[in-house]
């Protein structure tokens, strides 16, 4: 019996074709990879082998769960299924984990609700899920206080705890640095040899679909297509760039957080400066403070010591007026699009709302930016009126740089701004944001776990481990001398 089995399924949004007559089986034990670029309805198929397609969407065909047709199974029976029989690890893991509750009792909940275990059985189980994805943290800790990574871990977590006959990951390893990604993938590949249980892996990552996957299913334009080669990763190369004045600085920055084991730091003596027009890439593993630092640039949060200034002011100094003005000058695209993005918003509105900081626009204005915004990063002036959960990830990840764009900022803060994209998006938004940082000298402070994405943008780097800086300089020079395995201190140049 198959562990998934879609029979000609055809979804369609208004006049929009999603899918057009995809059939594909997942047996039990075999790993399939679903490849394509955004928009080719790769997560709108994953959506629907869980039956949770917007109430928009018009919908043919069959989807069978280990055995169960979906379409004659009433709510109560759908919700058993969910997390019992199939699993699913979401592209944004900020939106499939409540921040209210402790990451154990998350995972405790799918236990509770799809096995017999006593209290003490499933808390004995929550740490050893823990542990089996690689992050040996206490159960108590809260989503707000991991790093994007280590979020997805725990979402990982919780889709095999009830070891369902089907998982369904999309994106798995989009946040995850190189070492962890690889670690997550071998501990997939691995429970779905061992409990032979079917995997699906939505992803745009072709190296990882061949070396993981019995098969590569690929999507383009919602059809089943031949499987072919890699799509194209041309980016134009990296022109070196002559920082300018300095536009954001940090001067011996720490910043703590407090839990119930006491304080944990986050940033330890963190220096360096980004001047106008320049790109300073921020890597290292999962949890070692990137995320921090990030929100510290966009006075999203204030640094227990030290100093952070933008363009020579001091963030924390700053009032009223001042503040309102120095934030249309630092714009930010996060990890997880769909976390920042109100779901009952149009596109349009979310594009739109960094202009509050704007006075005196009319609305026709207002929509002439807008439209401006979307046209830069691809996307088609019928989105303005859509809701942005009817989008793939790729185009729900070009959204956020067209918010970010929208106010012509001096700094954008790219989170991992590009792990979501396929290659050739990925390509596109590359090229495009060196096209824009050349035409209106734009700073950017890249937060990213890709190297060859670090090489292709990045004119220096930091490295973080643990809170602290490990490297700084050039990027080829400081990846080289990691590589080589020397001082990553040595004679590094202006950090």
């Amino acid at each position: 019996m198959s562990a998934l089995q879609i029979e000609h399924l055809s979804v369609r949004y208004g006049e929009t074709v999603a899918l057009d007559a995809v059939s594909l089986q997942v047996a039990a034990g075999e790993i399939v990879a679903l490849v394509g670029p955004s928009g080719s309805g790769k997560s709108t198929l994953a959506a629907a082998a869980m039956d949770l397609l917007p109430k928009d969407a018009i919908e043919h065909g069959v989807v069978r769960v280990d055995g169960h047709d979906l379409r004659t199974l009433n709510e109560a029976a759908l919700r058993a299924l969910r997390g019992g029989r199939i699993g699913i690890v979401f592209q944004e893991p900020a939106t499939a984990l409540n921040p209210a509750l402790t990451i154990g009792r998350q995972i405790g909940e799918v236990l509770e609700q799809h096995s017999g275990l006593s209290r003490a059985e499933i808390d004995a189980e929550v740490e050893r899920l823990l542990d089996r994805v690689g992050l040996p943290l206490p159960p108590y800790r809260y989503p707000h206080t991991l790093s994007g990574g280590q979020r997805q871990r725990v979402a990982i977590a919780m889709a095999i705890a009830a070891k369902p006959a089907i998982l369904l990951a999309d994106e798995p390893t989009a946040s995850l640095d190189p070492a962890a990604r690889a670690e997550i993938i071998l501990l997939l590949s691995g429970l779905a040899r061992d409990r032979s249980m079917g995997l699906l892996i939505v992803t745009h990552d072709m190296e990882l679909a061949r070396t993981v996957s019995d098969r590569i299913v690929t999507l383009d334009r919602g059809r089943v297509v031949e499987t072919g080669s890699a799509l194209a990763t041309s980016v134009p190369p990296r022109v070196p760039r002559m920082a300018g004045a300095p536009i954001l600085r940090f001067d011996r920055v720490a910043r703590s957080y407090v839990g119930r084991k006491g304080s944990v730091a986050a940033l330890r003596d963190v220096s360096f400066t980004l001047g106008r027009g320049e790109t300073l890439a921020v890597v290292g593993p999962s949890g070692s403070g990137k995320s921090t630092l990030g929100r510290l640039a966009l006075g999203l949060d204030r640094p227990d010591g030290g100093v952070v200034t933008l363009d020579g002011q001091d963030w924390q100094a700053m009032r009223g007026r001042d503040v309102r003005a120095m934030r249309r000058r630092v714009q930010a695209v996060f990890q997880d699009p769909a976390a920042s993005f109100d779901p009952r918003q149009t596109v349009s509105r979310i594009v739109a709302e960094p202009l509050h900081l704007r006075d005196g626009l009319s609305a026709a204005e207002r929509d002439f930016l807008v439209a401006e915004a979307l046209a830069h990063v691809g996307l088609p002036t019928d989105a303005i009126g859509r809701l942005a959960q009817a989008f793939s990830g790729g185009q729900r990840q070009r959204i956020a740089i067209a918010r970010a764009l929208i106010l012509k900022p001096d700094l954008i803060v790219l989170d991992e701004a590009l792990s979501a994209l396929d290659p050739a998006t990925r390509a596109d938004i590359v090229a495009l944001l060196l096209r824009l940082q050349t035409e209106r000298d734009i700073a950017y402070l890249f937060i990213a776990h890709d190297m060859e994405l670090v090489r292709q943008m990045a004119d220096r780097a930091i490295v973080l481990e643990e809170g602290r800086i490990v490297a700084a300089g050039p990027v080829e020079l400081v990846f080289d001398r990691i590589a080589r395995g020397g001082d990553p201190h040595a004679n590094h140049p202006r950090s």
